[in-house]
């Protein structure tokens, strides 16, 4: 009798102990796989990049930010004269692709406001080539904001009295100064975004590449009230995994190489998600679903895609925050296709192409 009086008072003090914890969020920057949309030729080992300018034209990034901002895992970038297989290029704009409105001249003493839009079907452009031959292109629109009424919403550039040799050409002969590169420059970086080269690298990284992306996401801890250890240990975990990913799994082959280190962070989860085995209850279904939410991360860190399908499929039954679970299973489901498409499932062997394929047809970048 005294041993089910003292069996039953544990499964009572478990009860509120397990009350007194909650599912927090904290986000980390973790390496996770991204793979190539196009198959790659066997015969494409390196690229080059450029920008290229007309007379005059400028964008809001340099040759130099662009090449070193595009780094490409599974190609060598080229060095000396040598003719890289892959060749990205890309142009720019210029004052006469743009509608300059108004008359410039100060608005006060000392204070100018210039507005412009882009002329119509104006776009920055960019090429690939392979092996000399252009293959691909995408476009990226100038698309002006409007009105109700359709009316185009310029962007309204201000500068000083001081600044006016930056901005305006006081030297092309007009009685009107035509504004200067500089001016389109601020214009660019003001339609696009400093995030423009970011969305430029992408695009070609998510077509060509194979790779480790940085991405910053949600992971889950649970915190305690009345053991503020938990917490603490829990969190320190997950700061000790994004500190490893970055020191031992940035890139495909380290991951690959390293992977066995991820092991002890699937344990301590594991481990942990035992603890909360009632799902009928909604607080320990909600911690349930973020240890399996980080369970499936770490899964897909070292690219084991049928433990992470394992661990997604099970959060999604816990009827638990289900749009980020379909949004979770929309993104791995894309990820492991594109893993097939690059590798072979059944031996992890490369895949190649007989050849990139031609279009003449321009894509199209949304940035905004």
């Amino acid at each position: 009798m005294i041993k089910k009086i003292i069996s039953f008072t544990c499964i009572v003090l478990l009860s509120l102990q397990l009350q007194a914890q909650s599912l927090k969020s904290k986000g980390f920057s973790v390496y996770l796989p991204n793979y190539a949309e196009q198959l790659a030729p066997k015969q494409s080992e390196t690229y080059w990049a450029e920008v290229i300018l007309g007379p005059e034209e400028v964008l809001n990034f340099t040759k130099d930010e662009f090449q070193k901002g595009l780094q490409l895992e599974d190609f060598k970038e080229i060095t000396g004269d040598e003719a890289p297989d892959m060749f990205f290029a890309i142009d720019g704009i210029s004052a006469d692709d743009l509608e300059v409105t108004g008359t410039i001249a100060p608005i006060t003493s000392d204070i100018y406001s210039i507005n412009i839009s882009p002329k119509d079907n104006k776009s920055v452009t960019l090429l690939f080539y392979y092996k000399e031959e252009l293959t691909q292109l995408w476009q990226i629109p100038l698309l002006p904001k409007v009105d109700v009424q359709g009316n185009k919403i310029p962007i309204t550039i201000n500068f000083s009295e001081d600044e006016k040799e930056k901005y305006l050409m006081l030297e092309s002969g007009s009685s009107v100064p035509d504004i200067s590169p500089y001016m389109v420059e601020m214009y660019l970086d003001k339609k696009l975004g400093k995030s423009f080269l970011t969305k430029i690298i992408n695009t070609i990284q998510d077509t060509y590449d194979n790779n480790m992306v940085k991405t910053y996401t949600n992971f889950y801890f649970v915190k305690d009230k009345k053991n503020k250890a938990l917490a603490d240990e829990s969190k320190a975990k997950l700061t000790e995994m994004s500190e490893l990913s970055k020191a031992s799994l940035s890139t495909l082959n380290a991951a690959r190489e390293n992977k066995k280190e991820i092991d002890t962070h699937t344990a301590y989860w594991t481990n942990l998600l035992s603890n909360y085995e009632d799902s009928s209850d909604k607080k320990i279904a909600k911690i349930r679903w973020g240890i399996l939410m980080n369970l499936t991360q770490l899964s897909l860190m070292i690219e084991d895609f049928e433990n992470a399908t394992m661990y997604l499929q099970q959060a999604s039954e816990l009827d638990v925050k289900s749009n980020a679970v379909k949004q979770a299973q929309k993104e791995l489901t894309k990820l492991y296709s594109d893993y097939k498409l690059n590798y072979n499932e059944a031996t992890g062997e490369r895949k190649y192409s007989n050849g990139y394929e031609v279009s003449s047809s321009a894509k199209i970048i949304r940035v905004l």
